[in-house]
């Protein structure tokens, strides 16, 4: 977030006027929003913003007459979508408890739920879990889905408010710890008081979220799906971007949400980036292979990156969504859609060479003190299913896993064979430091679609890879990282 302020600009007002169709009613669609800028707010008495000036665009385009209202407070425009009639609430976020609840147009942007703290307060960054539970207190706003998703991880430490602002004069003002705050509302919010690069702290990330438009269920389906057309189509042709571009001058399509939500994490050299993350150079072979799978389309979202337990919460509910590379386990095989096979993942123990210690069988492994390997990977479900009592799964990707097998935290590590070569690099790790021990699991990579994307989107990208397979064109690929090695 601390990159997002050289973007936070003055912007100007973006024109619309409602067009003529068979979608047009007596009565138009009320549309309601809070003050959350730059998402939406009230500007020389226009209503105006990122997902304003979409909005409008998008129903415009779809010939829908509508009237915005600004909302004192949320649950206003909540409770009147939730009842109805001919009612939307713009600016909420997508979720599984909520998606039964509302008809969804979207998403309209996306960006990432943080507790933020002010660097004066010393509290420090980067706490993580448990520490961002242990804090005195954090502002959040009643009902929003920033707070909703901290009640679900179980924090006790919240202060409620019934406006953001309140919310954000609590912080300002030291009432509060901290603010649990979507990223960029917060960077825009505070860009006259407060430099990001200065004077305040991430103390943790938990969530990506992607906005939406949520109408009341009485609103005719043949409307829903006209607005998701015209979201769709305004970003393939890049408008969703210049209207971004409007309030964040150098802001790039990374920050925007797609057509299709495709997520990758950091596991080298299947998908990893270089660069910033603001602007990351993604690479990797199933980043190669996934490119490749949709040329053959006739529109290629972008690849998003994030931390794998996000990545794999969201692709469960999330309309629209893939993820990869994704082991297809029996565990998992209900949640996804699958596509694949697109990589081999060959799991093993690996020890440090100077404590001696020798495994050549799964008994063994579990007669040690200690075994780590990265939370909710499929490695931690094997170590789960064949009964390993002595797990420590606190790290959230492979290099924190390894670097408690360096730090000498604990006694083995279990990781994934094809990324130990970039592990060693990655924290300058001699090779000779590390010892493999056995190889235990097999398992074949796959894109794990969400079970609410269309079947036909799945079917095609099944068809892709398929061909890719038939014409040699996934064999260049493969060959060009895994040369000699058997595809999956």
């Amino acid at each position: 977030m601390k990159l997002l302020m050289p973007f936070l600009l003055l912007f100007s007002a973006f024109v619309w006027g409602c067009s003529n169709s068979s979608h047009n009613s007596s009565q138009p669609i009320t549309i309601s929003v809070v003050e959350m800028s730059p998402n939406s707010f009230t500007a020389n008495g226009e209503i105006v913003g990122t997902d304003v000036d979409l909005i409008k665009a998008a129903m415009d385009g779809a010939g829908i007459d509508v009237k915005i209202e600004m909302e004192d407070v949320w649950t206003d425009g909540y409770d009147k979508t939730l009842n109805g009639p001919n009612h939307a609430l713009l600016g909420i976020g997508y979720s599984a408890e909520r998606q039964d609840l509302f008809k969804w147009a979207g998403p309209t942007s996306r960006s990432g739920y943080y507790i933020f703290s002010k660097v004066a307060t010393g509290l420090g960054s980067a706490l993580g879990l448990d520490g961002a539970q242990a804090l005195d207190s954090i502002a959040v706003v009643t009902g929003w889905l920033e707070t909703t998703s901290l009640e679900d991880l179980g924090f006790t430490n919240l202060v409620y408010y019934d406006s953001y602002e309140e919310a954000v004069t609590a912080l300002i003002d030291d009432d509060v710890d901290a603010i649990a705050s979507d990223g960029k509302q917060l960077a825009y919010r505070l860009q006259a008081e407060y430099s990001f690069v200065d004077d305040i702290d991430v103390c943790f990330s938990y969530k990506s979220v992607y906005y939406y438009m949520a109408f009341s269920k009485d609103v005719d389906d043949s409307i829903v799906a006209a607005v998701q057309t015209s979201i769709d189509e305004l970003s393939k042709n890049k408008q969703t971007l210049a209207i971004l571009q409007k309030y964040f001058p150098a802001a790039n399509e990374t920050q925007l949400p797609d057509v299709l939500q495709l997520f990758t994490e950091v596991a080298p050299p299947f998908n990893y980036y270089t660069g910033s993350i603001i602007d990351p150079d993604i690479q990797g072979s199933s980043v190669e292979i996934v490119a490749e799978i949709q040329s053959r389309n006739d529109y290629a979202s972008h690849v998003n990156i994030t931390g794998w337990v996000d990545g794999y919460n969201t692709v469960q509910y999330l309309p629209n969504s893939a993820l990869f590379t994704t082991a297809r386990t029996p565990d998992r095989e209900d949640l996804f859609q699958w596509v694949g096979p697109i990589a081999t993942l060959n799991a093993s123990f690996y020890t440090l060479t100077a404590s001696g210690i020798t495994i050549t069988t799964l008994e063994q492994a579990k007669a040690l003190d200690s075994v780590a390997t990265p939370r909710n990977w499929y490695m931690h479900e094997y170590l789960i299913a064949n009964g390993f009592d002595n797990i420590v799964a606190t790290s959230f990707s492979p290099i924190d896993a390894f670097n408690q097998l360096i730090d000498g935290e604990v006694q083995a590590l279990f990781m994934f064979d094809e990324g130990i070569d970039w592990l060693h690099e990655v924290t300058e790790t001699p090779t000779e430091d590390v010892t493999k021990q056995f190889e235990e699991s097999y398992r074949e990579g796959y894109i794990a679609f969400s079970l609410n994307t269309p079947e036909e989107t799945v079917q095609k990208w099944q068809q892709n890879l398929d061909d890719m397979k038939a014409d040699g064109a996934f064999e260049t690929i493969w060959d060009k990282w895994y040369a000699g090695s058997a595809m999956p």
